[in-house]
């Protein structure tokens, strides 16, 4: 009786031993949730900056994911990476990375333009698209996000992406000789624009540049009609991203055609330098009213009126 009673109590001891081996096992997220999810993937944007347009040529440029974005994740704990799409207002991966019970800090990037190193599989180099007047605008648009905190297994990931490429906006005034005209077209250097670009670091999320090799013109998104600083209304705006780099004087800036006619813009006086993850805003007058004139081209003058942070800071009107 005694032997009965005593394998009666180790079955009852196995029994309860088990079922808090199972409640253990459900209360772990991380035994339930070995891949890397992420939980949001929020584009940084300037202070006040508000999207210009809505449609998908401008995509993330304007803050907004695009369905069929996809975004390259690197896990620390194992340095695996995964490719992840966005769909249906998510970034979600057909083989998402195995956390195997790990937690870790990871990275993410865009990888349309991105050459990745072959060491580790970060990102080594990034071109942008000669052809921005498409898609190709928002493919040059580099977006690298750190996880500010360890994520993995049970721990999904909220990436804020930063963006790292330069960016121009020109406004061309409606005035003098073009006034009111349709079809004017623009082009950014003149073979003479870095197209691709070495990337070191980064340091807090915004990765510094060394130019590249490949040098191109780029033409630019055509933005409509925008406000200007002055309260007037462009008659035409554009937008490019650019490598971040120094133009010299005597070289290529900006070139217009309008009505078979071309008006060119070269850097004048001194160098200009376009930086990482910053906005320069042009104001562009072309035809009499011009009071800069370029090399042998009369009646084109540039202004820089803006400089400002793509990812946090405040416009800094010139």
């Amino acid at each position: 009786m005694s032997d009965m009673k005593h394998t009666l109590l180790l079955c009852l001891a196995a029994i309860a031993l088990a079922a808090c081996t199972q409640d253990e096992l459900t209360d772990n997220p991380s035994a339930t949730s070995q891949t890397l999810e992420i939980a949001s993937a929020t584009i940084a944007r300037a202070e006040g900056d508000e999207a210009t347009t809505t449609n998908a040529g401008t995509g993330t440029v304007d803050g907004k994911w695009v369905e069929g974005d996809e975004i390259t994740v690197m896990f620390m704990g194992n340095n695996a990476t995964a490719i992840y799409k966005y769909s249906n207002g998510s970034f979600t991966s057909d083989n998402p990375i195995n956390c195997n019970g790990q937690t870790a800090f990871a990275q993410a990037w865009t990888n349309y333009g991105v050459t990745p190193n072959p060491y580790d599989g970060s990102p080594a180099q990034w071109k942008v698209e000669t052809n921005q007047s498409g898609v190709g605008y928002r493919q040059s648009d580099f977006l690298y996000a750190p996880s500010p905190s360890y994520v993995g297994a049970g721990t999904p990931a909220n990436f804020t992406f930063y963006h790292q490429t330069a960016k121009i906006v020109v406004h061309v005034r409606n005035s003098g000789i073009v006034a009111g005209k349709t079809g004017l077209c623009m082009e950014v250097g003149k073979d003479n624009i870095y197209i691709d670009g070495e990337l070191i670091g980064p340091m807090e999320g915004i990765y510094s540049w060394t130019s590249g090799e490949t040098k191109g013109t780029i033409t630019p998104y055509n933005l409509g009609q925008q406000p200007m600083n002055d309260e007037s209304t462009s008659l035409v705006s554009f937008g490019a991203l650019v490598i971040p780099q120094t133009i010299s004087e005597g070289q290529t800036l900006f070139t217009f055609t309008v009505n078979g006619q071309t008006y060119t813009y070269t850097v004048l006086v001194g160098d200009i330098t376009w930086s990482a993850g910053t906005e320069y805003t042009y104001n562009v007058t072309i035809g009499p009213d011009a009071t800069t004139r370029s090399a042998g081209t009369p009646g084109c003058e540039v202004k820089l009126v803006e400089v400002q942070d793509m990812n946090e800071g405040a416009r800094q009107s010139l």
